[in-house]
C-alpha cells in the first residue's frame, strides 16, 4: 500500500469537506469585523485635548465696575453683576503655560490688553485659552454667586 507524502499534498486536498473555504472566509471576516470594534472601543476612551479645554463646569465672570470676581454653575448665565447691579461683566478664561504649566485666569477681553502674559514667567501665552472650572476659578478668588434677581 502506497502512502502520499504530506509535503506533497495540494492545500485543496487538505480541506475536510466541500464548504470548508466558505467557513474559513466567514471566521476571518468575523475576526476582522470584532478586531475593529474593540480598536473603536479602546481609542474613544481617550479625552481629547480640544474638548477637554472647553468643558467646563461653572462660568466664571469679572465685573469690570466693583471688580468682584465671581461663578456661577455650567448651566447658570449672569447678565449683570450681582453686586453693583452694573451690566459690566466680561467672561472670565484660562490660559496654560506650555513652559511651566502655571494656569493664569483673566477676563476675556480684546485688543491690546487682552493679550495674556503667565503671570510667573512672563512669557506670552498663544494657543494656551481654555474654560476654567469651579476649582480654578475658587483658587483665583471668584466666590460664587446665583442669578441675578429681577
Amino acid at each position: 500500500m502506497q502512502t502520499l507524502d504530506p509535503s506533497i499534498v495540494p492545500a485543496s486536498a487538505a480541506r475536510t469537506g466541500p464548504g470548508d473555504g466558505v467557513l474559513m472566509k466567514s471566521w476571518r471576516v468575523f475576526q476582522a469585523l470584532v478586531s475593529g470594534v474593540l480598536l473603536l472601543l479602546v481609542g474613544s476612551c481617550a479625552k481629547d485635548p480640544g474638548m477637554e479645554a472647553i468643558e467646563t463646569d461653572a462660568n466664571g465672570y469679572f465685573c469690570q465696575k466693583c471688580l468682584a470676581k465671581m461663578f456661577t454653575d455650567r448651566k447658570v448665565f449672569l447678565e449683570k453683576c450681582p453686586r453693583c447691579k452694573e451690566d459690566a461683566l466680561v467672561e472670565v478664561v484660562g490660559y496654560r503655560c506650555a513652559k511651566d504649566q502655571h494656569q493664569t485666569l483673566r477676563p476675556k477681553v480684546s485688543g491690546p490688553e487682552g493679550a495674556a502674559v503667565c503671570e510667573q514667567c512672563s512669557m506670552q501665552l498663544k494657543n494656551a485659552l481654555f474654560q476654567p472650572r469651579k476649582n480654578n476659578l475658587g483658587t483665583w478668588g471668584a466666590t460664587k454667586a446665583g442669578p441675578s434677581p429681577e
